[in-house]
């Protein structure tokens, strides 16, 4: 049995005034993914832009 964990981080960007979810952390800037005005934008951002609100975290388990 393998078992393993999703973590999806909902942040709130400061100069867009929009939440998103980080694709990737890093440790001084991160991939995040967020939609304004009905368009979807995927863009590298410092860490300090924004603010992470919530953790979602995911259990899977797999048998083998």
């Amino acid at each position: 049995m393998q078992e393993y964990y999703d973590i999806i981080h909902v942040v709130f960007i400061h100069e867009e005034q929009c939440f998103g979810v980080v694709e990737q952390l890093g440790a001084f800037s991160s991939i995040v993914r967020y939609t304004k005005d009905e368009q979807e934008y995927e863009e590298m951002l410092e860490n300090d832009e924004f603010t992470i609100m919530d953790e979602i975290v995911h259990k899977h388990i797999e048998e083998d």
